[in-house]
């Protein structure tokens, strides 16, 4: 009975880390690790949206700036305001930025 506890919270410790890492302790995601999923689910993005802010990503690499997401078809100041205030930018560690 132990051991199927312990593993019981290992696995819970485990699926819960996932979603630790993308957010800070506001709960703001970081744009550089947020899913596509999270995108559209948390935030409320059009699926097509979410898809070219993954795929800006993949293209040019991390963000270094939350204005980036400007370069972004379908993203005006006013939503990257919005979205200034669920998502935060924290480069990779070895950008030289």
């Amino acid at each position: 009975m132990k051991n199927w506890l312990a593993t019981l919270l290992v696995l819970v410790t485990l699926a819960t880390a996932g979603i630790a890492f993308a957010q800070d302790d506001t709960g703001k995601m970081n744009l550089n690790t947020v899913t596509q999923e999270q995108l559209v689910g948390k935030l409320g993005l059009a699926p097509d949206l979410a898809r070219q802010i993954i795929e800006q990503r993949e293209k040019n690499g991390e963000f270094v700036d939350m204005d980036e997401l400007l370069d972004v078809q379908g993203i005006d100041p006013d939503l990257l305001r919005k979205l200034k205030e669920k998502l935060y930018v924290k480069p990779a560690s070895n950008c030289n930025c």
